[in-house]
């Protein structure tokens, strides 16, 4: 094979496989999207040879499909049109600790496993998606916009800079870490305002792309010092319109660390430790929906602020929602309140199968934004729909993620199913394009439009996709990143 010799010559017979068997396994990932197909992979260990890989790619004209992760869900990590998949995960250390400033700089293959567990060596943790899998890379979720559990981060991204090889081959570092010389002994983040100076709005131009502009291959985000105190309440409604007046008073006084909102389905998935007996249980006992709120404190007088948020929580409830309870734990869920608050700054343990997973084998989220007000506005539609198409109603996970301080929130609709049966997936393939189709009707803001969603948002809005086909010319003029995504 020609390609493989070529690839061979530049970074040797070590980092390109290409043995049917783990090409199959390649080929896939836990969504929808069909299986591609693919000539090898390609294992990078720096960036020079992901530079190496994309030059190789614009003169012999094939496609570059990046991925970092030892797990994917969205499909946009699957080749769609050949070429070969560019492996991230050797690039895996953690560069550099900036306890004065709270940043890390990590390359693209380090993992929330290998990232938390570091963290906590030094006393801190990373701001975290709600309970990632272990084996997702840290920048890909990011990029990926997962939204955090902890709502208080205003305006500023846990991603904060990056370096990226663009897809005609040249390299570029975002912020004010853009100004320090490549080769300098120092770490880019040591010394440097990751938001400082320099071209910082490159890298939101990345968010979302999927890989289809530039490889990502390292990037600083921030971390925070591990709480000296917490304490964990729960607050059920029978409603999802109930919730969101008190949710948005609690947000709005900035009250809490972690902060979310499930329904039982969701919530069950989550606490429920021995599948499958324990599951339907545990969703019984749970109300409808469930606001989870975890109460922070550092090391100056946390028991007061502890005590201070919880009263603010109490007034809330006397004041503004007459009947609203406050639950110091779950029913049928013992030391809940104590367990969970150390889950949720950790990935999902390697050990236990995925959360998202343990119910039926596969789910697929359906995700956008919206204002919290409106939540209930799609919920309804959303029920009527997939139960047009044949899907339990009861079977709908729910979760709605407060986006800073309530301005805004990230809405996910998921839906769980068994990847193995044919008869499942061809449903659910059919709820997918509905669902969507009656979403995007509603006015939801998909953010990250994955497989079919792409299609559908871009041929509603051909302006904003004639702009960005035009970005893509400029920066990967030989369409050689991850074609077949987006609008590219």
């Amino acid at each position: 094979m020609i390609l493989k010799e070529e690839l061979v010559k530049i970074l040797g017979a070590s980092a390109v496989v290409d043995k049917p068997n783990i090409l199959e396994k390649r080929a896939s990932d836990n969504s929808l999207a069909e299986p591609g197909r693919f000539a090898c992979i390609v294992k990078a260990r720096k960036t020079e040879d992901v530079q190496k890989v994309v030059q190789l790619a614009n003169r012999a004209g094939f496609p570059v499909v990046p991925s970092s992760s030892g797990i994917h869900f969205n499909g946009n990590a699957v080749p769609k049109m050949g070429g070969v998949v560019l492996d991230l995960s050797r690039m895996n250390k953690i560069i550099h600790l900036d306890e004065v400033n709270k940043a890390a700089r990590i390359e693209a293959g380090v993992t929330w496993e290998r990232f938390q567990t570091a963290l906590e060596e030094r006393g801190y943790r990373s701001l975290m998606p709600l309970l990632p899998h272990a084996e997702r890379s840290v920048v890909t979720d990011w990029l990926e916009r997962e939204p955090p559990t902890v709502h208080v981060t205003e305006y500023a991204e846990p991603l904060l800079s990056m370096e990226v090889v663009w897809g005609n081959g040249e390299r570029m570092v975002t912020g004010s870490a853009s100004h320090v010389r490549f080769g300098q002994p120092d770490c880019f983040a040591d010394g440097v305002n990751p938001n400082g100076p320099g071209a910082i709005s490159f890298h939101k131009l990345l968010q979302g792309s999927q890989g289809t502009l530039g490889v990502v291959t390292w990037a600083i985000v921030k971390i925070e010092d591990i709480p000296t105190l917490t304490k964990c309440l729960f607050m059920p409604f029978d409603k999802l319109e109930n919730a969101i007046e008190p949710l948005y008073k609690m947000l709005r006084r900035r009250i809490g660390t972690e902060c979310f909102l499930v329904n039982r389905v969701n919530l069950a998935a989550i606490v429920t430790e021995e599948w499958p007996a324990q599951f339907n249980e545990m969703k019984r006992a749970q109300a409808p929906w469930t606001i989870v709120m975890v109460l922070s404190a550092l090391k100056r007088r946390p028991e007061e602020k502890i005590a201070y948020e919880e009263r603010a929580i109490f007034d809330i409830r006397d004041a503004f929602s007459p009947g609203m309870k406050v639950l110091d734990t779950l029913p049928g869920a013992p030391a809940i309140e104590k367990r969970l608050p150390v889950m949720l700054r950790k990935p999902w343990p390697r050990e236990r199968k995925y959360w998202r997973h343990a119910y039926k084998g596969g789910c697929l989220p359906i995700t956008f934004l919206c204002t919290m007000e409106k939540a209930p506005s799609f919920y309804g539609p959303v029920l009527d729909t997939a139960g047009r198409c044949g899907y339990p109603v009861e079977d709908l996970g729910v979760y709605l993620q407060p986006l800073e301080n309530g301005r805004a929130c990230h809405l996910e609709f998921t839906f769980y199913y068994a990847p193995d049966d044919p008869s499942e997936r061809e449903r659910m393939v059919d709820i997918y394009g509905k669902v969507v189709g009656r979403l995007l009707d509603l006015g939801a803001y998909f953010n990250r439009p994955y497989g079919p969603i792409a299609g559908m948002v871009y041929r509603r809005n051909g302006d904003y996709a004639a702009i960005l086909k035009r970005v893509k010319k400029l920066i990967d003029p030989n369409c050689v990143l991850n074609p077949g995504n987006l609008c590219f």
